[in-house]
């Protein structure tokens, strides 16, 4: 059963499509940094150090903050549940991860993206329309991350 749970996961937040668009986020990452989906295609990872296919996605998040070239933005959303700012500031220097990475403590970014599990990959348009959702990198999602690569 346990192999069928992502499957699942996957093809019920894939069919999900946002009808409206979503409000702007603005947000602070772990380093004091302001990030801001505003006009911005934006690459949105929700994700725990406790869920082991996030953590397996790691490197290739990392990959894809370090290729995006103005193309889109990577933000990572730790979803603060079970979670430590600390432990996560920890956790990202041990494995020396670049990308912004916002800790969503009281659960509201979480709530305003409708993310319901993790790991949840999301693409937005820089208008906040969602351009793909799903709950593991898959092949569609790198494709359509490497076509924005450098787009602008």
């Amino acid at each position: 059963m346990k192999p069928l749970l992502p499957l699942l996961m996957l093809f019920t937040t894939h069919v999900f499509s946002a009808t409206a668009p979503y409000p702007p986020l603005n947000a602070t990452t772990l380093d004091a940094q302001q990030v801001s989906s505003k006009a911005k295609v934006t690459y949105l990872k929700f994700w725990a150090t406790w869920c082991a296919y996030c953590v397996e996605e790691m490197p290739l998040l990392e990959q894809s903050y370090q290729q995006a070239n103005d193309g889109y933005q990577v933000i990572a959303i730790n979803i603060g549940f079970n979670q430590s700012q600390r432990g996560v500031v920890s956790y990202l220097k041990k494995h020396d991860y670049q990308f912004p990475t916002v800790f969503d403590s009281d659960g509201s970014i979480t709530r305003q993206y409708q993310v319901l599990g993790t790991p949840q990959h999301i693409l937005l348009d820089g208008h906040g329309n969602e351009l793909y959702r799903s709950a593991l990198f898959t092949d569609e999602l790198a494709n359509k991350l490497s076509k924005l690569q450098g787009s602008r």
